[in-house]
């Protein structure tokens, strides 16, 4: 990854000949991407050039192609004076909507314009959005501007039965559908696959639900009879509340087996968290489609590398909607 910032007259930095090691990263549970990088500073030595970088200035990153591939702000500087090292710690615009906190009401809003009015605000320019027709209603108070979004895009799932997850393309927050599968890329045990690690449990198993009113008369079970007869029966017992949906809280308690894993990749710019993978790994009977979690690039001493955590199901970040009448 080649590091650039731009001076003050709009003139483009290369940092390539001091930067030593980079990290880029990102992952679905945080959301925004992060890139850090140190570079090697030293006012005694006139052959090494100074970049004065500061909190608030803007970093670029891109692929040898020079495709941009990041664009975000400092928010950390360290420097350390023995070592003659500055690290740099960046986070794409995502973090100033999983920061910033406000209050809205909407009624009768289409998703991308509950997105466009919350980036409003926040100062978050707007990209590509998918097109809805669902009006949505409801009060968020004092929530992140992501949390905002995702209730907007959690009730829309249920209409559509897509998942959705917010990403940035360079200064542009744009919504994708979650777990598209990036066509250029396979992961194969033969021509890119470091190591690979998989994981099966089934301790947090829960696969029979016992209902109950509120009184805690029995009303019915909800079973997961597959994984009874594979695993025995492992139970829990759920009362009913008439505030909250009895269907969607109990299928929240059922859990079935927990699979994760990770491999360890030679690096491809376009595998990132929030989109699929096919996997083809025939030492643990493994092939398919699986869908990335959290991925970290590695740079350094010219070599591109990546570990790669999967999940065996498409999973989406939810926020539910307070339960709030709104007039």
């Amino acid at each position: 990854m080649i590091i650039k910032y731009k001076t003050n007259d709009g003139t483009d930095v290369d940092m390539s000949n001091v930067v030593e090691k980079i990290n880029w990263s990102g992952s679905r549970i945080q959301v925004a991407r992060v890139l850090e990088f140190s570079y090697v500073q030293d006012g005694r030595d006139a052959l090494l050039p100074v970049h004065s970088l500061s909190c608030g200035q803007t970093i670029y990153g891109y692929d040898e192609s020079g495709i941009l591939q990041f664009q975000g702000n400092i928010y950390s500087v360290e420097r350390n004076t023995e070592g003659s090292l500055i690290t740099i710690r960046c986070y794409d615009n995502l973090f100033i909507l999983c920061k910033s906190k406000t209050t809205k009401k909407f009624v009768n809003v289409l998703a991308e314009d509950i997105v466009r009015s919350v980036c409003a605000e926040l100062g978050v320019k707007v990209g590509k959005l998918p097109i809805s027709d669902k009006k949505l209603s409801f009060i968020a108070s004092e929530k992140t501007g992501y949390q905002i979004i995702m209730m907007a895009y959690t009730q829309l799932s249920k209409t559509t039965n897509k998942k959705y997850q917010p990403i940035m393309t360079g200064d542009l927050l744009e919504i994708i559908e979650k777990g598209s599968r990036i066509e250029t890329f396979e992961a194969n045990q033969y021509v890119n696959t470091n190591d690979s690690t998989y994981r099966e449990s089934i301790e947090n198993m829960v696969n029979s639900i016992r209902i109950t009113d509120e009184q805690g008369n029995l009303i019915g079970y909800q079973q997961n009879v597959d994984d009874i007869k594979k695993y025995s029966q492992i139970q829990d017992v759920y009362k009913t509340n008439p505030k909250v949906n009895t269907q969607e809280a109990v299928k929240a308690m059922l859990k079935g087996p927990e699979q994760t894993g990770v491999l360890e990749l030679l690096g491809d710019y376009a595998v990132k968290s929030s989109y699929s993978i096919k996997i083809s790994d025939s030492i643990v009977n493994l092939t398919g489609q699986f869908w990335i979690k959290s991925d970290h690039h590695l740079f350094i001493d010219g070599n591109h590398t990546m570990k790669v955590e999967i999940e065996f199901e498409n999973l989406m970040n939810e926020e539910k909607v307070e339960d709030k009448k709104v007039e």
